[in-house]
């Protein structure tokens, strides 16, 4: 993800715009119900979907809400357009509940620069 821009120049209408969703999956789902998911079959080639940001943090699934967003910009690397939040900062998640979930759910120590954590960071750098 190292290649995308750092100024969105081709976002084109109509666009979903979803923000804030702090960790909830189930919000995402929700959403994904109600206005349809990206998907191949569905309105990807209609519309953009642009995240505004604040994935992670307060809520109980981060690792799920940013395992599939990760996973649908990479399927659809030009209609999926991530925006990097505040809590998308190590010195924000690791204290605000990103660094509990992978701690407590992996069972890994975030400090360490191979950790599921420490990747995490490093694609939202």
């Amino acid at each position: 993800m190292s290649d995308q821009p750092i100024v969105i120049r081709d976002l084109r209408p109509p666009v979903k715009i979803i923000g804030d969703l702090h960790g909830s999956y189930i919000d995402l789902m929700r959403f994904f119900d109600i206005w349809k998911a990206p998907a191949d079959n569905g309105d990807i080639h209609a519309f953009d979907y642009l995240f505004l940001g604040n994935y992670v943090d307060k809520g109980q699934y981060s690792l799920e809400v940013i395992c599939l967003l990760f996973a649908l910009k990479l399927k659809y690397p030009k209609q999926v357009i991530l925006l990097r939040g505040n809590h998308e900062d190590k010195n924000v998640n690791k204290y605000l509940g990103l660094g509990d979930e992978c701690t407590k759910r992996l069972g890994e120590d975030i400090n360490d620069p191979n950790s599921v954590f420490a990747k995490i960071n490093e694609a939202f750098e």
